[in-house]
């Protein structure tokens, strides 16, 4: 059966109410309003970001690791080659599977 255009202008109008009363028996928003932000361990993990991206970065200096962005898979290659790895050995892929079967 298809609705009229008038029918459903008529029920617009209704959802439309609803939702205005459902806003208003919801509580005000708090904070910035970013996703997670009512939750005390988000908030919390928020907050010691920084801290945790300063000891991350010593420790990646203290490695040697330098603060660079990551390589192309291309280039991944390259330096895996270099490093004496041969691709067509499989060297991971059966490293995998050989953990899979423990």
């Amino acid at each position: 059966m298809a609705a009229t255009l008038e029918e459903l202008e008529k029920r617009v109008t209704a959802l439309e109410r609803e939702l205005a009363v459902l806003r208003q028996q919801l509580p005000p928003l708090t904070g910035t309003g970013r996703l997670g932000d009512e939750v005390p361990m988000i908030r919390e993990a928020r907050a010691m970001q920084p801290i945790l991206s300063a000891i991350t970065a010593k420790a990646f200096a203290e490695m040697g690791i330098p603060d660079a962005p990551p390589v192309s898979i291309e280039e991944l290659r390259r330096m895996m080659i270099e490093c004496g790895v041969k691709p067509e050995d499989n060297v991971f892929s059966r490293e995998i599977i050989a953990m899979r079967e423990e």
